[in-house]
């Protein structure tokens, strides 16, 4: 499809699907079902297999139009790209329609008290137990993980590794028993 056909056809659906009046998470399910939340995703994981020019014209549709895009900026994007690329089909099929509807929260868990942002320095540990993983750490500076369902986590999984290596990338149900997110009180 040429840009010019792509501008076409979103531009029709806007006019025939857009209402600044509709409920977000509406909106957001209609964007998801016709294919246009994620346009450059493969058309098996709720987008059109658009490459990124073709995306981009779809971008440009919204924005003249000024309509609202999917929620997929953030630690939700970041989520969503690595269960695009290395997540099973069930964790595409439970985790991405969440993500780009906003219907669930996710934040990012990477920096760490003695590391900061360092994650090579990362000293929160994983260990494979019995089939399931068990996590023990601390993360610091976490935006909104209060408010999050989800997290991206950084975890050291192999010690005997030089310390850029050995680190695993989970993703967490922020509800489940032991984790806990609380403020980080300052002295002013």
């Amino acid at each position: 499809m040429n840009h010019d056909e792509i501008r076409k056809e979103v531009s029709d659906w806007l006019d025939a699907n857009w209402s600044a009046d509709r409920a977000l998470i509406e909106w957001r399910n209609i964007l998801l079902e016709g294919g246009w939340a994620a346009p450059n995703w493969p058309e098996d994981c709720f987008g059109r297999g658009y490459d990124a020019e073709q995306a981009a014209v779809v971008s440009d549709v919204f924005a003249e139009k000024g309509a609202v895009g999917a929620a997929q900026v953030g630690p939700r994007r970041l989520a969503a790209e690595t269960i695009l690329v290395h997540g099973s089909d069930d964790q595409k099929k439970r985790y991405l329609p969440p993500i780009l509807t906003g219907e669930h929260a996710w934040c990012q868990l990477f920096s760490e008290p003695g590391s900061g942002s360092d994650l090579a320095g990362a000293s929160t540990k994983a260990e494979l137990l019995d089939g399931q993983w068990i996590i023990n750490g601390q993360k610091v500076w976490n935006t909104s993980a209060h408010h999050a369902d989800f997290g991206i986590l950084v975890a050291r999984t192999d010690w005997d590794l030089p310390k850029h290596q050995g680190l695993s990338y989970f993703l967490i149900n922020m509800r489940q028993p032991g984790v806990e997110a609380r403020p980080l009180k300052q002295m002013n």
